[in-house]
């Protein structure tokens, strides 16, 4: 296999000009794509190899030019090394047997769109060719775990001594959570040091192998980066019209300063009455309003449920640090910088959306797939919210959501999880282990490429958003263990209460018994 090298700065000029299809999407334009199914390589710092916060099109180098790629000779060889089976001594020889990787999304294959996506075809027909196995992704049965999903074909498979050759894509979910409990999942353990290294970054840095352990074996798993999710926009104008230079916010981040003081002392100085009727015109922030008050928790290092090594939950929602997290974000945050749009007659939920876009507020928490390409954000499709179309020429940027004092700039995670029963017999899992090992390697000439960065660079206003930005939250994302707990409601009753002038302490009480029997009848269930 003989491919041109390329530079990462193709990214960026590839984006700008093509659509690129979302990958493990559940089918929905306007929600995120999983980065858990094929992501190939990790991410890594100044991915598109561009620095500062300039606007793209400013100084857009053309497709191919000298600035922007980086040749080795139209014919250097790029053949991966052939990996040497160690119990026969010879290339792995899969016997031509046939792999499934099981989901609810995946339709037709498509002809590339991108360099990168030919460059894997390539490679990938490269191994199923060299190891003598054939391996496809597709649409195996429905989501979730009721009648024809993907989790009951799972559960059939693990408890009827299945010998196949299917690796299952499961949801994070309660029902995921008893799997592992009941030992219906291949421990992924007695292949370490084998076929795979656990260690090695590409499992690792997503953290799904360790979030699901039990003690010290691993049953879920899934390469590459996690998607980036929530973080804070900033509109720009509103702050360069209070005289701050919005490119202080991520130097911040870059050195570790983006703190929760760091942004309410920034908020104090937007938040003012323009036109001296005595009324606030900017605010400090606006957005849907539960998103941002749990991200505080997160970000304090707090979480409504954690998970023990013996694969119980415990209910942490009564902890001081989650304590201190939620009065920030009320007593601190909410009752004094956020624009409270919800009690007026004819407002939206959405409403926060053009509230940010036309430059009411400076800051607005939401998620990083609301700027990939064709998102609501980017300006390259119209969007109509309660009636009234977005101004989408909004200059903005994208950071991580500032650190508590007991925590860290991080983000929340939603993986899929990639699974095989336990019924497997330790030679079928060994091959199949092996395959997807081999199957989701770099590719070579694009090593550490992030193919989630080609959306990105397409919907972003700048550079510093992706290269900076996005590459903290594929590695620092949080597992919301609260989520997989059944009968634990976090959001009617606590987090979409928790609004302008409430007494944080009297909801969080109010909530504090029933999260536990929840928690209690949970880890009773998974015992049994």
């Amino acid at each position: 296999m003989k491919r041109k090298m390329l530079n990462r700065l193709m990214a960026a000029s590839i984006a700008a000009i093509m659509t690129v299809s979302m990958t493990g999407c559940g089918g929905n334009a306007d929600q995120p794509a999983s980065s858990g199914d094929q992501t190939s390589g990790d991410t890594q710092a100044n991915a598109g190899g561009q620095t500062g916060g300039e606007t793209k099109t400013d100084e857009a180098e053309p497709a191919g030019s000298e600035a922007q790629t980086e040749t080795t000779g139209e014919d250097e060889d790029l053949t991966p090394e052939v990996r040497i089976d160690p119990n026969t001594g010879e290339p792995f020889d899969l016997g031509g047997m046939e792999i499934i990787i099981a989901d609810w999304w995946t339709g037709e294959p498509e002809d590339p769109k991108t360099d990168f996506q030919a460059a894997q075809r390539e490679y990938r027909e490269w191994v199923q060719e060299t190891y003598n196995f054939k391996m496809v992704q597709k649409n195996y049965a429905g989501w979730g775990w009721g009648e024809g999903s993907i989790g009951e074909a799972f559960v059939q498979a693990a408890t009827s001594g299945s010998d196949e050759n299917i690796i299952y894509v499961l949801t994070n979910s309660a029902a995921t959570a008893a799997d592992v409990s009941q030992g219906l999942m291949y421990d992924l353990t007695k292949l370490d040091g084998d076929v795979i290294d656990l260690s090695a970054e590409k499992w690792q840095t997503n953290g799904e192998v360790n979030s699901w352990k039990v003690d010290d074996a691993v049953y879920c798993f899934c390469t590459g980066p996690s998607e980036p999710r929530g973080g804070l926009y900033f509109n720009k104008t509103v702050l360069k019209d209070a005289g701050i230079d919005p490119e202080t916010i991520y130097d911040m981040q870059l050195n570790g300063e983006w703190t929760w003081d760091a942004w309410v002392d920034i908020m104090k100085e937007v938040q003012r009455d323009t036109d001296n009727d005595g009324q606030n015109d900017v605010f400090g922030c606006v957005q849907n309003n539960g998103g941002m008050v749990y991200m505080c928790v997160r970000s304090n290092g707090g979480q409504l449920v954690t998970k023990n090594s013996d694969g119980t939950y415990t209910m942490t929602a009564d902890s001081d640090v989650v304590r201190e997290a939620l009065h920030f974000a009320i007593d601190t945050v909410t009752n004094n910088y956020f624009l409270d749009y919800g009690n007026e007659e004819g407002t939206n939920w959405e409403d926060y959306k053009n509230l940010f876009m036309s430059g009411k507020a400076a800051f607005m928490f939401d998620e990083a797939y609301c700027a990939y390409e064709g998102g609501w954000l980017t300006g390259q499709k119209p969007v109509e919210v309660n009636g009234v179309t977005l101004d989408q020429s909004v200059d903005y940027g994208f950071v991580m959501f500032p650190k508590g004092p007991k925590g860290d700039n991080v983000t929340n995670k939603n993986n899929n999880l990639f699974c095989m029963p336990a019924s497997y017999s330790d030679e079928k899992a060994r091959q199949i282990m092996f395959a997807y090992d081999v199957w989701t390697e770099d590719v070579p000439g694009y090593e550490g490429y992030y193919e989630l960065l080609d959306n990105l660079y397409g919907g972003m206003k700048d550079t510093r958003s992706v290269d900076e930005t996005i590459d903290m939250m594929t590695t620092r994302g949080v597992d919301d263990w609260h989520s997989i707990v059944p009968n634990f409601n976090p959001n009617d009753d606590f987090l979409w209460k928790l609004g302008v002038g409430e007494d944080v302490d009297a909801i969080l009480e109010q909530n504090l018994p029933a999260w536990q029997t929840a928690v209690d009848e949970f880890n009773a269930s998974l015992k049994k």
